[in-house]
């Protein structure tokens, strides 16, 4: 990751680049500057990977750096964010604009390093998942297109590459949501390729293709489920471990579960269900419940419960349940005098650290301070 320190003080800014070894952690420091105007304009030119910042500075803080870069698209760069003061009000801004981290000065080795190695983690799995997903779209892609694919064959083993009528008929089936027919041509399907021997690169191909006429079967059913939520769908459905490549059971698996998922997107059978979810969600915050779990209850599938959700609230079922915890939070510690601890407790956190960044986040102020002005 290419890193690019900025504080007013170049004193701090030499002292960051000596903290730790950045080479080790995978980075190099692409540049040094003194305020967050300096800072655009080096985004502007040069690519970044991460930003570590002090907050306080003259002409334009980190904050506002932080505001503006991400307000106007400028770098999809990470922010680490540095004060001198440990205030919760700058922490809680900086979270909010999607800091990956608030280190207080002066800056510990072992912070830092923490913050670096997350932001590098959090990096690594956006790369990853951008790979999978480009991946899965070029082959596709490629398997849609080059219609020439269609019944030419494997140089090595003269074998078909692609059973177009093999999978023509199981998107039909999944489309029918007629669990006996699309088992029976899954079945008819690995039968028909260990017959003729097919290599793996082919059948990933035949994979590819019947993805890619997924995609817009699901699309059709409904115009404003997007790609990428489809896309989302696939991969939690199907590319644990790659599991849908060459294995009948998971394969057969993703195709009746993705005809359920193309059911409801053409019944929106799911929107009667959001009603109970939201009870549930208001009878027990105080449980671990998950939106996996509400699937399994109501009998729809996650991702698509997921998506409908969202688009009724504007926002995630788990930042939905985090907004009930800590109203009910709020309320007891207006109306009681229970310990911070056990409060929360009873809306659901059993670490109470954990729950005091959440009611920060969410309120604004400690919860020590919120009982004060509103008892």
């Amino acid at each position: 990751m290419r890193v690019l320190l900025v504080d007013d003080e170049p004193f701090i800014t030499q002292g960051l680049k000596l903290l730790i070894d950045w080479k080790a952690e995978g980075c190099e420091i692409a540049g040094c500057v003194q305020n967050g105007w300096d800072a655009i304009a080096f985004l502007k030119k040069e690519k970044v990977d991460l930003v570590v910042t002090d907050i306080r500075m003259p002409r334009c803080d980190g904050l506002q750096l932080l505001e503006l870069v991400k307000k106007e698209g400028i770098s999809d760069a990470y922010f680490i964010m540095m004060s001198g003061f440990d205030e919760f009000g700058y922490a809680q801004k900086a979270l909010r604009f999607g800091c990956v981290d608030y280190i207080v000065k002066p800056v510990d080795k072992d912070e830092l390093l923490s913050a670096v190695r997350k932001a590098c983690q959090m990096d690594a799995r956006v790369k990853e998942e951008e790979e999978r997903i480009y991946e899965l779209e070029q082959a596709a892609q490629e398997q849609y297109s080059i219609t020439a694919l269609i019944g030419t064959y494997d140089k090595d083993k003269g074998k078909n590459i692609v059973f177009k009528e093999n999978m023509d008929r199981i998107v039909a089936a999944i489309e029918e949501n007629d669990k006996n027919e699309i088992t029976k041509q899954v079945n008819l399907f690995f039968a028909d390729t260990r017959e003729m021997g097919i290599s793996r690169e082919s059948l990933d191909f035949n994979v590819a293709y019947l993805l890619f006429q997924l995609i817009h079967v699901a699309a059709e059913q409904d115009d404003e489920v997007n790609q990428e939520e489809i896309m989302k769908f696939i991969g939690e459905s199907s590319f644990e471990e790659g599991r849908i490549k060459g294995d009948i059971e998971y394969f057969l698996s993703f195709c009746l579960e993705y005809a359920e998922y193309i059911a409801q997107l053409r019944g929106r059978a799911g929107q009667g269900v959001l009603r109970d979810v939201e009870k549930e969600i208001h009878a027990r915050y105080a449980e671990n419940i998950s939106l996996r779990e509400m699937s399994q209850k109501f009998f729809i599938n996650s991702a698509y419960l997921g998506q409908i959700f969202k688009k009724k609230y504007g926002k995630s079922f788990k930042d939905y349940l985090t907004d009930v915890r800590i109203h009910e939070a709020a309320k007891m510690l207006a109306g009681t005098d229970k310990k911070i601890i056990l409060i929360a407790e009873e809306v659901g956190y059993k670490d109470s650290d954990y729950f005091v960044q959440k009611f920060i986040d969410r309120m604004g102020c400690t919860p020590s301070k919120y009982r004060r002005d509103n008892s």
